[in-house]
């Protein structure tokens, strides 16, 4: 069973960011999957109390993020609709890995992504010079992400839900 899951978590990353890189969408019924996986393999590594108290705690830093956001959208970048600075994919991406991670792991893992992201965009803008102004937030996160459960699975790291 946990190895019908790795599967359809790693299909899923990788269809986010092919979809995320060629059309800067991402298809809805992706994120759940990859939330519902994510959510099932720390499960299974943690107690209740734990995962629970885990997920409550990273939804509240998303929600914060998401929060600050919208003020430097608002005031700062004089964005009209909150969805001019972030997309909706983005945002439903940041909560799939929320309940994917314990909060130490998730917050370690989400300013990586982020960082990656950052240098990543710089490297492509740089080699395939690109009007597009946007980035593909959700699909280089989930080049990370894909690769941290890859080092985790072929036991390279072996503490991604720190307990």
């Amino acid at each position: 069973m946990i190895w019908l899951v790795r599967i359809l978590i790693s299909l899923s990353l990788i269809i986010v960011i092919y979809q995320d890189f060629k059309e800067r969408k991402v298809w809805a019924f992706l994120l759940p999957v990859i939330a519902g996986c994510g959510c099932y393999l720390f499960f299974q590594m943690s107690t209740i109390d734990y995962f629970l108290l885990s997920i409550a705690v990273n939804f509240c830093i998303v929600s914060t993020i998401l929060g600050i956001l919208y003020l430097i959208s608002k005031f700062l970048l004089k964005k009209r609709a909150f969805y001019q600075a972030i997309g909706l994919g983005d945002i439903l991406f940041f909560l799939a890995i929320a309940v994917s991670f314990p909060t130490v792991s998730f917050l370690n893992f989400f300013v990586f992504a982020i960082l990656f992201t950052f240098v990543l965009s710089l490297i492509l803008k740089r080699l395939f010079y690109s009007a597009e102004k946007t980035i593909p937030l959700a699909g280089s996160m989930s080049i990370f992400i894909l690769i941290v459960y890859l080092i985790h699975w072929f036991g390279f790291y072996h503490t991604i839900y720190l307990m």
